[in-house]
C-alpha cells in the first residue's frame, strides 16, 4: 500500500486506489440464495445421516438420556463446519469424528450428573426410548463395546460396523493405518473373550434356575 497518500490527506478515497481493486459487495439475492443452499445442504446431511449419528453415539457410550441432546450437538457443529467440508474424505467419516468429540463430551458430563446424583440420594435419571426401535442385540452389542477402551472401540465401531477402510479410519483418528489393524486385532480378541464370558454366565444363571 501506498502510504504516501493518506499522510497527504487525501483520503479513503486515495487509500482505496492505492490497495486496489476489491470484490463487489454480496447483493441480498445472492445471500439469500447462499443461505437457502446451506439450509438444504445441512436438511440432506441430517435426513441421510441422522441415524447414522444416532447409532455412533450409542455405539460410542453415550448413555441413552443424553443421545438426543449429542445427536443435536453434532448437527450444530455440523451446521457451522459444512461449508468447510471439502469431500477429501467421506461424510461419514467427517461426522464420525465429530461424534467423537461430542461423545467424549457427553460422557464426561453424564458421570458427573451421576456422581452430583448419587452424592445427593437422588434417583438416576430414567432411560430415554430409542425413537429407531433399538433392539435386545444392539443393546447386548453397546454393552460390549463398553469393555473394550475407547481407542480400540472406535477401531472396532467404523471398521466392523460402518464398514470404513483403514485409510478413512486412520484420517478420522490421526493414526497410521498400521495402528488401525493393530487396534482392530485386539478389539475383536477382547470381544470374542466378553462374549465367550457371557455365555459362561448365562449358562450359569440357566443352571441357578433349574
Amino acid at each position: 500500500m501506498d502510504s504516501s497518500a493518506a499522510r497527504n490527506g487525501q483520503g479513503v478515497e486515495a487509500l482505496a486506489a492505492a490497495v486496489g481493486p476489491t470484490a463487489p459487495p454480496i447483493s441480498e439475492p445472492d445471500r439469500a440464495r447462499g443461505q437457502a443452499n446451506a439450509k438444504q445442504a445441512l436438511e440432506e446431511v441430517y435426513r441421510q445421516h441422522q441415524r447414522f449419528v444416532w447409532r455412533s453415539l450409542a455405539r460410542l457410550g453415550v448413555a441413552d438420556p443424553t443421545l438426543s441432546d449429542a445427536t443435536h450437538d453434532v448437527f450444530m457443529v455440523v451446521a457451522r463446519r459444512l461449508p468447510e467440508f471439502e469431500a477429501r474424505a467421506s461424510i461419514k467419516t467427517w461426522l464420525f469424528a465429530i461424534c467423537l468429540r461430542i461423545a467424549r463430551s457427553k460422557r464426561r458430563d453424564y458421570a458427573r450428573e451421576q456422581k452430583r446424583r448419587e452424592q445427593y440420594g437422588l434417583t438416576r435419571v430414567g432411560t430415554q426410548a430409542d425413537p429407531h426401535g433399538q433392539a435386545d442385540a444392539a443393546r447386548t452389542l453397546r454393552d460390549l463395546l463398553q469393555q473394550l477402551g475407547e481407542d480400540k472401540r472406535a477401531v472396532f465401531i467404523m471398521a466392523e460396523l460402518e464398514e470404513m477402510t483403514a485409510p478413512e479410519i486412520a484420517s478420522v483418528l490421526g493414526i497410521k493405518p498400521a495402528t488401525v489393524y493393530s487396534r482392530l486385532r485386539l478389539a475383536r480378541a477382547e470381544l470374542d473373550r466378553a462374549v465367550q464370558r457371557q455365555h459362561a454366565r448365562e449358562r450359569r444363571e440357566k443352571g441357578d434356575a433349574r
